[in-house]
C-alpha cells in the first residue's frame, strides 16, 4: 500500500467512525422525527455500517468478528448484517409515501414505550443502573463521565437534572472527539490525533464497552419490531470493533 492510499484509508476509517458514534447518538436520543427518519436509514448510515462489516471480514479481525454479544448468541458480525438488514428495510418503508407516516410514528411509539414511559417494556438509556448496585442513576461513574466530558469542553445542556452517562450523550461525546480526530489527522497533527484517540478509547473502556452489551440483550428483549434492536447490536459490535481499530492505529502511528 503507497503512503497516499495508507493515508486515505486512515482518514476513511475516522471519518466512518465520527459519523457512525453521531448517527447512535441521534438513534438513541429522543423520539424520531420524519426529517430525522430519512438519514438515519439512508445510504451515508449503510454505507457505514457496510464499512464495519467488510472491516470485521478482514481476516485480521476474524476472532473479533466471531465474538458473541451479550447472551443473544449472535456474533459481532451477525449484529452488523442484522443492523443492515433492519436499515434495508426500514429504507424502503420510510421512502413508500403509503407506509412513511405510519413508519415514523411506530419509531416514535416504540421509543416511548422501550426508553421512555416506565413498564414492562422499560430499558435504562444510563450507564449506572447497569453497572452500579443499584437501578439508581447518578452515581459515582457520572461524575468520571462527566469529568471526561469537560476535559475536552464538552458540557450538557440539561448537566445536574440530566444524566452525563446516557448512551447518547455518550455517544455525541465519542461523536465529537472522532471528528476532532479526523481533522487533526487532515491537518497532519498526529501528536493530536493519537493523544484524542488515546482518550477515546480509555473513555469507551471505562463507560461504553463495561455494559453495552447488557444493554443490547435488554432492547433486543423488550423491542417487538426489532428496529432499536438491530441499532442497539450494531452500536455493540461497533464500539467492540472501534477499540480494537483504534488500538492498532495508535500503534502504527506511534511507530511501533
Amino acid at each position: 500500500m503507497s503512503n497516499n492510499e495508507r493515508e486515505s484509508a486512515i482518514a476513511m476509517m475516522l471519518a466512518r467512525r465520527a459519523y457512525l458514534y453521531r448517527l447512535l447518538h441521534v438513534v438513541f436520543g429522543g423520539r424520531p422525527s420524519g426529517d430525522v427518519v430519512s438519514p438515519l436509514f439512508g445510504e451515508e448510515t449503510l454505507a457505514t455500517f457496510a464499512y464495519v462489516r467488510d472491516t470485521l471480514s478482514q481476516d485480521e479481525y476474524a476472532d473479533l468478528a466471531a465474538r458473541p454479544v451479550g447472551t443473544t448468541g449472535r456474533s459481532l458480525a451477525a449484529c452488523v448484517d442484522e443492523a443492515i438488514a433492519c436499515i434495508e428495510r426500514a429504507g424502503r418503508e420510510a421512502a413508500d409515501p403509503t407506509l412513511a407516516d405510519s413508519f415514523v410514528e411506530g419509531l416514535r411509539t416504540d421509543y416511548d414505550q422501550l426508553f421512555q414511559v416506565p413498564g414492562d417494556r422499560y430499558v435504562h438509556l444510563w450507564e449506572s443502573p447497569y453497572t452500579g448496585q443499584e437501578s439508581m442513576v447518578f452515581q459515582e461513574s457520572t461524575l468520571d463521565v462527566r469529568a471526561y466530558y469537560h476535559a475536552a469542553g464538552f458540557k450538557l445542556q440539561a448537566e445536574k437534572r440530566f444524566p452525563d452517562d446516557h448512551i447518547a450523550a455518550m455517544m455525541d461525546y465519542l461523536g465529537c472527539m472522532g471528528q476532532r480526530a479526523y481533522e487533526a489527522f487532515a491537518d497532519g497533527c498526529d501528536d493530536e490525533v493519537l493523544q484524542t484517540l488515546a482518550t477515546q478509547r480509555r473513555f469507551a473502556e471505562r463507560h461504553v464497552l463495561n455494559w453495552v452489551d447488557l444493554f443490547a440483550d435488554k432492547v433486543v428483549e423488550q423491542d417487538v419490531r426489532g428496529y432499536y434492536a438491530a441499532f442497539a447490536l450494531g452500536m455493540a459490535a461497533f464500539v467492540r470493533l472501534d477499540d480494537e481499530m483504534v488500538g492498532r492505529l495508535e500503534k502504527e502511528l506511534a511507530g511501533e
